[in-house]
């Protein structure tokens, strides 16, 4: 008889699974006993609420928010192909399989549908880039030509907050 998730049981898990956004379940699975080609079950799926709370109890919580930023920072650098060799080199010593990263990373995303959606809190992650950032060399700002009214053609040039590095509406 296949195991089943009861409600006493399956509670705390959610809520630890709730606290945590995408990139610290990712960093979770990436750190449990997941086999690389675990394919996600169904809502109920207690081995994988249990992997999460697993790779929670190995890393601890504050080194899994730590490597999330990171993984996050990495990401945002990655999609915009901005990586540096350092930022490379760093992020396959905190990471050294990119398959399982990669697996780690899409169960995580499935798991915000249909497991339990992060919370307010969680997804206030900070994005932390490991070294220097590739666009303003780590000044917060850069010169540039700036849109100011599309429409108009209104530009200005000027210092503005480096939108890889620093926060949304974070001023440099």
């Amino acid at each position: 008889m296949p195991a089943t998730l009861d409600a006493p049981q399956a509670a705390p898990v959610i809520a630890l699974v709730a606290d945590l956004s995408l990139w610290e379940r990712a960093v979770a699975l990436y750190a449990s006993d997941m086999p690389n080609t675990y394919g996600y079950q169904d809502r109920g799926d207690a081995a994988f609420l249990d992997w999460i709370g697993q790779g929670v109890a190995r890393l601890g919580r504050d080194e899994i928010r730590e490597r999330a930023s990171y993984l996050a920072g990495y990401r945002r650098v990655w999609l915009r192909k901005l990586e540096t060799r350092e930022i490379k080199r760093r992020h396959a010593r905190r990471f050294p399989s990119a398959r399982r990263l990669n697996m780690a990373e899409s169960r995580a995303s499935a798991s915000i549908s249909f497991v339990a959606e992060s919370t307010p809190a969680a997804r206030d992650l900070p994005t932390v880039i490991d070294g220097q950032c590739p666009k303003c060399g780590g000044a917060g700002k850069f010169w540039a030509t700036w849109v100011i009214d599309d429409a108009s053609d209104w530009c200005e040039e000027g210092f503005g907050p480096c939108w890889l590095c620093q926060p949304e509406g974070g001023a440099a």
